[in-house]
């Protein structure tokens, strides 16, 4: 199970299968799906002349096959019926990332009067793959059913969701949690879509896959937190969108670092260094540098004809590590920069404190001292009360927001700690978040704790999918908590697992399956989705906008 991989041999079997030059036609989304797998100059060396853009008005190429890898939306369908009334290209070659409804067919049928359509099929890379185990929709604000977004885009969820089962050849049982309306909601869209097209599931069956269905609600501490490993810093400080990170403001930037690409297939730095933490990638980059330097030192020791030669030879590899060296360089200086900027180690350690530990006076003077301190962000006090909020919904929550107020923190954004309520108080999450519903698992974890110490006090915190990972591996995922959609029960243990999140995944949850993944291999695979892939500052702004337009907090 690669989601990367499955991207991928859609795009190839496309472009290989069709002989000759063609044009590459893509719209908005699939240009951001089709970059995520594939380099421009990859895609150039299969014989594509050109991309384009579905809504972009095209010239006449009558000598090129046209090649379309676009989404079925009703705006697609009515351009390509638009353009075959005037064909630009001599062939046209239609791949949708979704199923097309017959409707859609009979129209581009009827305005197919040249004759000039070759095939229509169903390729199905209707996501965002992020890496190998994890894949996104790039759908935010979708943490309720009451979500602007939600109302407007429940449908691309779903056909997000659909597409990835079938990409990955995979027909589940479904789960969903039980305290989630929203996830119920979804588990029975994508039960009818299931069975409406269940001739698309006709696999080669190795035990019963599952998909379970998971509410963002279950665990708002995750996406609060800061982060230390590297994937997760810099989607935390700078955000990653569609493995593109802008540094623009960056003092002192080169034009051309102001936009880095990070891409698992072409930066073997990046895919090694992936889930390294903060420490640890020091290390890395200084090993980096030296091996650069050495390289420079080798290049610099050109003394005959055929040292000359084997320079020209290897150029283009220095080159490009010279760009890897430049471009993590940069990253990691301007990480540091932020992270000494907004005292971040300092904050993280109370984060992790109220994420991990019990006891409530410690805690709550570390917040309050934190609060009182200017040196430290209003955005970090702000969050460290959320996490108090959560963590202890009876405790002196109103002292804290009166001191929030009392600095100067707008009362739009100390609503958020009664939002965050209604949307994820205790009564409305499923699952143990804080590991305190039972008395043996919260003595467990006490007592490991003090057995083993902390290794890295800014690492550990365990977000609750590792607690539903460990279940599934039991095959002890309570039934109450994550209920079957249908009467129909798996009493076995999958070994393929597909779980998707309504409200969105963090870094820190794909760190999670990577790990398990990798120390259950051959027992049980993981693939992580979710409606977006969230930090800190979209998580805030998604709460927000629950705020407006659902401040009741009722049952969701």
């Amino acid at each position: 199970m690669d989601v990367i991989a499955s991207i991928q041999e859609y795009i190839n079997k496309i472009l290989t299968n069709i002989q000759g030059m063609k044009v590459l036609v893509l719209d908005k989304e699939t240009a951001g799906i089709v970059s995520m797998v594939y380099t421009q100059s990859e895609i150039l060396q299969k014989e594509v002349f050109l991309f384009e853009k579905i809504e972009n008005t095209k010239e006449k190429m009558l000598h090129m096959k046209g090649v379309y890898f676009i989404r079925p939306t009703q705006e697609n369908i009515q351009s390509i019926c638009d353009e075959l009334k005037d064909p630009k290209f001599n062939k046209y070659h239609l791949f949708f990332t979704n199923t097309i409804s017959k409707v859609s067919l009979d129209e581009i049928a009827k305005a197919d009067e040249q004759d000039v359509v070759s095939e229509i099929q169903e390729y199905f890379g209707d996501f965002f793959a992020v890496n190998p185990d994890t894949f996104t929709l790039n759908l935010p604000g979708m943490l309720t059913k009451k979500s602007p977004r939600w109302q407007s885009d429940v449908g691309r969820v779903v056909d997000g969701l659909f597409s990835s089962l079938l990409a990955l050849k995979k027909k589940p049982v479904i789960r969903y949690s039980s305290n989630s309306d929203t996830t119920r909601y979804l588990a029975e869209k994508i039960t009818e879509r299931m069975n409406r097209d269940r001739d698309l599931f006709d696999f080669r069956r190795q035990g019963e896959p599952l998909l379970l269905i998971l509410d963002r609600k279950d665990d708002p501490i995750t996406p609060l937190l800061h982060q230390w490993t590297y994937q997760a810093m810099i989607h935390e400080l700078l955000t990653i969108n569609n493995n593109r990170v802008s540094l623009a403001k960056a003092p002192g930037i080169k034009d051309e670092l102001k936009e880095v690409v990070l891409s698992l297939d072409h930066d073997i730095f990046y895919k090694e260094n992936l889930y390294k933490n903060f420490g640890d990638l020091g290390a890395s980059i200084k090993d980096l540098v030296d091996q650069f330097q050495d390289k420079m030192n080798t290049n610099q020791n050109i003394q005959t004809i055929d040292d000359m030669k084997k320079f020209i030879e290897n150029y283009p590899n220095f080159q490009k590590f010279s760009t890897t060296v430049s471009k993590h360089v940069s990253l990691m200086d301007e990480l540091n920069r932020l992270i000494s900027l907004d005292n971040l180690m300092e904050v993280s350690e109370v984060q992790q404190e109220l994420a991990c530990n019990h006891d409530h006076n410690s805690i709550y003077n570390h917040v309050l001292e934190i609060v009182n301190d200017s040196k430290y962000t209003d955005r970090d006090k702000l969050v460290l009360v959320l996490l108090y909020s959560i963590r202890y919904e009876d405790g002196r929550v109103w002292e804290l927001k009166e001191k929030l107020s009392s600095i100067g923190i707008p009362p739009k954004e100390i609503g958020l700690i009664d939002t965050l309520r209604g949307y994820a108080g205790a009564s409305l999450r499923e699952g143990d978040l804080l590991g305190t519903k039972n008395i043996f698992s919260f003595a467990r974890s006490v007592v490991k704790r003090g057995l083993q110490g902390v290794s890295n006090i800014y690492t550990q915190h365990k977000p609750l999918l590792h607690d539903i990972l460990d279940s599934i591996l039991k095959n002890k995922l309570k039934d109450t908590s994550y209920p079957y959609l249908s009467t129909t029960q798996s009493r076995e243990r999958p070994q393929d697992v597909i779980i998707f999140m309504v409200g969105g995944i963090t870094y820190e949850e794909a760190l999670t399956v990577y790990t398990f993944n990798s120390l259950n291999t051959g027992v049980c695979r993981v693939v992580l989705g979710g409606t977006s892939i969230l930090n800190r500052e979209q998580f805030l702004e998604d709460l927000s906008n629950t705020q407006i337009s659902n401040p009741s907090g009722s049952r969701r």
